[in-house]
């Protein structure tokens, strides 16, 4: 089983917008029993929701001589939706035997806001988003409240249309019960750093 870690490449970003010094890089610790990545979606006859489980990540952070670099992977298999039967349509429909992961790759984030009052942000993340060997461009509304012990709350969600993917929504019993084509991917993360000295020995600090 691939190791649940929600490294969300967007709020990692956003660690680093409110911890960031060029010269220190983020050790990035989120608290994987309160943080949720899940999918809401309905049919003709009924809602549903599917937690994501399993992720995979790959991370660059960013360094004197690099822009940040993140990929997220999630396995298609690796959501839960409440039902057997639900999950293995939901496997199916993804192609999950020749697309197994879903993939977002960071590209930047956008219009930055913070209200001192509340320590609340607000910001647009840009990003690719594939699905079952489909890639697009997405961007989506990311909020984040930092806490006094110095950890983050952040929640965002973005909604998307399978057929944008080249993903025809699942039918059952003959076509009498219809998934619609949207579907609304939700997160709430919670996280903290620590700061690790990225200076070279015999290097001085300014």
């Amino acid at each position: 089983m691939i190791q649940n870690r929600l490294h969300i490449s967007s709020f990692l970003l956003l660690l680093v917008t409110l911890f960031c010094n060029p010269l220190v890089a983020q050790e990035i610790s989120l608290d994987t029993e309160k943080s949720r990545l899940w999918l809401e979606g309905s049919s003709n006859v009924n809602n549903f929701q599917c937690r994501a489980e399993q992720y995979e990540t790959q991370i660059a952070p960013p360094s004197v001589e690099r822009a940040m670099d993140v990929e997220i992977d999630i396995s298609v298999e690796g959501f839960e939706c409440g039902k057997r039967r639900m999950n293995r349509d939901l496997y199916e429909t993804l192609q999950s035997q020749k697309f197994p992961t879903i993939s977002f790759d960071y590209i930047t984030t956008d219009s930055l806001t913070y209200v001192d009052d509340t320590d609340h942000y607000t910001m647009v993340v840009t990003g690719t988003l594939n699905v079952a060997g489909t890639e697009k461009e997405i961007q989506f509304p990311m909020d984040a409240v930092l806490a006094e012990d110095g950890s983050v709350r952040a929640t965002g969600k973005t909604t998307l249309r399978m057929t944008e993917y080249d993903v025809e929504p699942p039918k059952a019993l003959f076509g009498l019960v219809r998934v619609e084509d949207e579907l609304t991917v939700h997160f709430e993360l919670y996280a903290s750093t620590s700061n690790v000295n990225t200076l070279q020995d015999g290097e001085d600090q300014e």
